[in-house]
């Protein structure tokens, strides 16, 4: 199995899920975006995937290989970008890699990351809860969103 897949492979512990299912195709027509078979297979792969997280490229590569038309990923991002726009979906930025996406679920997006083999892992609403409660305690700082990333080392690489 290539490298790219293996994070994609991997079930995450604990994810927070609000709204769903989701019609992200529906939103999408119903904000006047044109519906078109290469935004169906990407709004499928990622309304089937709730829990992981993708790069354009990883999401280029999964559905071109599972489907029969062939969709660069300059139609990946354009409609990774309109999901975004809509609030359906964010994205994180890794240093030196590609930013990934997923279904904006929750206010509280914080992963943790293993550098050496890149397994994404969600931190759970709780603890993020926690977190903010500590800023706000030693810095007077109220969140409203988080949106960030922890490098390190899961237990299988330490």
């Amino acid at each position: 199995m290539p490298l790219l897949y293996i994070r994609i492979s991997r079930l995450y512990d604990k994810i927070i899920m609000y709204n769903y299912p989701m019609n992200l195709l529906k939103i999408l027509k119903d904000n006047g975006y044109r519906i078109t078979e290469s935004r169906k297979l990407i709004c499928d792969l990622l309304e089937k995937n709730i829990h992981f997280h993708f790069s354009a490229k990883e999401l280029t590569l999964l559905i071109n290989k599972k489907s029969e038309i062939n969709i660069d990923q300059t139609t990946i991002y354009r409609t990774l970008d309109a999901l975004e726009e809509l609030g359906l979906l964010q994205h994180s930025h890794i240093p030196h890699k590609p930013a990934i996406y997923y279904l904006n679920n929750t206010d509280q997006n914080v992963h943790l990351i293993c550098e050496s083999c890149d397994k994404i892992v969600d931190i759970s609403e709780q603890s993020v809860k926690s977190i903010n409660s500590i800023l706000k305690q030693n810095s007077n700082f109220n969140t409203i969103n988080n949106n960030f990333v922890y490098i390190g080392k899961c237990k299988e690489c330490l």
